[in-house]
């Protein structure tokens, strides 16, 4: 028998103050569909003696490391701390990607980008960020087209991205 393909579990519930189970909860949905999941927060290592820099790096490539070791990722692309995805979320993501591993992702907002941010249009139709005067992409996606117009299209729930990535990856 085989070894359950891994998945990096990718998204900000690691901010979440109950993170450890937010991820054990993920662990199990992946499991039940055949899937390894890989939680940032696992092999935790004691780094609170380390300077805030060095903690950072070392997370960093922690994080990096079990990339590695997957073989897809699947991101929570739902809007933090903003109205699109997290910034680390999406950096894992094009990691992944540029390894040749497929990413799978879900967004619980499924609205269009362009809705969550405040904007203005002009005479053509083209819609101005308010805060930055810049140009608001409008593809009708859930987030940045870098992000949502890959081969996997996001999923609204977690389970069905679970599910979408154990399709792909485990061989019928």
């Amino acid at each position: 028998m085989s070894a359950k393909p891994k998945v990096y579990l990718a998204g900000p519930a690691v901010f979440h103050p109950a993170a450890k189970a937010l991820f054990q909860y993920m662990k199990e949905i992946c499991a039940e569909n055949g899937l390894q999941g890989v939680a940032p927060l696992d092999g935790e290592a004691d780094w609170n003696d380390l300077p805030l820099a060095e903690q950072a790096a070392a997370i960093r490539q922690a994080n990096v490391d079990k990339i590695k070791q997957c073989d897809a990722v699947i991101a929570c692309i739902s809007p933090f701390r903003g109205p699109g995805a997290d910034a680390g979320t999406a950096w894992e993501m094009g990691y992944a990607e540029a390894l040749g591993k497929p990413v799978f992702s879900w967004c619980e907002d499924t609205r269009p980008y362009l809705e969550r941010v405040e904007h203005q249009k002009d005479a053509d139709g083209r819609a101005f960020c308010q805060v930055h005067g810049m140009v608001v992409e409008d593809f009708g996606l859930v987030d940045n087209l870098m992000l949502t117009a890959g081969p996997y299209a996001p999923q609204t729930e977690l389970d069905q991205a679970i599910r979408q990535a154990a399709s792909c990856l485990i061989s019928p």
